[in-house]
């Protein structure tokens, strides 16, 4: 499944730069070699790619995949709070939480206290989150990712402009903004660009840093980070394109977690893999203090 996921990568990208593969072998475009490729522990693996022309733009993209089948394999999410803190960097809360790997996670939003915009549920019990957003960020929260006690991961848009329950078929929950695809379609609203407000417009009609997390039909999780604001290195993806680029890995589900200079991912053979926007260098350096996380880890 994992080579499928990278010749479908690879499939999109010649799709989409049939003009500059003109007179040229594509066949090595094809290969697994465009992909700097590492097996972090079994049913773990890293993936990593400069794009110098995606969506006519270059882009730096990052994929931790997770076979969903191996029990020993566990993805949850964590919060600052949980070890006496407001805010902590990836890095640390991945550390914090004896993690394999990590990606920022749901939006920020809120005082002390608030632990998510939408619902966030660790262990059954649900913690402090923001339910009432401004008119102009009516989107954050819209939609989350939740894992029953079987392991198994569902997806689910918000009914309205608040969470009015605790989503009890799940033990872990964590929402983020847009949907991105939803049974195996492109979200309507993302698929139109049917965006309301000058917010929503700017965040998610408008190229910035993504991340996202998704579930390919073969059940494959996805954690991926998409870098931005880097003009001749990475520009970032706009919702649509994200949402394009997800489906031509198989996803069947996706949603779009914080993004901008939240957009982190860290493994503990490495550190920070992709290039964090906050101090607008393209290296590994500039992070940003965060309330949640998604972690990955492994039991015996």
């Amino acid at each position: 499944m994992i080579k499928r996921i990278i010749t479908a990568v690879s499939f999109l990208y010649i799709f989409l730069c049939v003009p500059l593969l003109t007179g040229t072998d594509s066949y090595s475009v094809l290969g697994d070699e465009n992909w700097s490729r590492e097996r972090l522990a079994p049913g773990v693996e890293l993936l990593r790619r400069h794009f110098e022309d995606l969506f006519n733009s270059p882009q730096f993209i990052s994929i931790l995949t997770i076979d969903l089948k191996e029990s020993h394999v566990k993805v949850r999410f964590a919060t600052a709070d949980q070890f006496g803190e407001e805010r902590l960097a990836i890095p640390d809360l991945a550390v914090r939480s004896g993690a394999l790997a990590a990606i920022n996670g749901g939006f920020g939003h809120g005082g002390p206290g608030i632990l998510n915009s939408g619902i966030i549920k660790i262990d059954v019990v649900v913690l402090p989150f923001l339910n009432d957003e401004p008119d102009e960020l009516y989107f954050v929260g819209g939609s989350a990712i939740g894992i029953d006690e079987k392991g198994s991961w569902h997806f689910r848009v918000r009914e309205g402009t608040q969470w009015l329950d605790e989503w009890v078929e799940v033990d872990h929950a964590l929402a983020g903004g847009h949907m991105l695809i939803l049974n195996g379609e492109i979200f309507p609203v993302v698929e139109k660009e049917e965006y309301t407000t000058d917010r929503e417009i700017n965040h998610a009609g408008r190229r910035h840093p993504r991340t996202a997390i998704g579930m390919t039909a073969d059940s494959i999780g996805l954690l991926m980070t998409i870098d931005g604001r880097h003009s001749s290195k990475a520009e970032g993806l706009t919702l649509r394109e994200l949402a394009h680029f997800l489906i031509n890995l198989d996803c069947v589900q996706a949603i779009n977690l914080d993004g901008g200079g939240s957009t982190t991912m860290w493994t503990s053979q490495h550190g920070v893999v992709n290039h964090p926007s906050g101090n607008q260098r393209f290296d590994a350096e500039g992070l940003r203090l965060l309330k949640n996380g998604v972690v990955i880890y492994t039991q015996e």
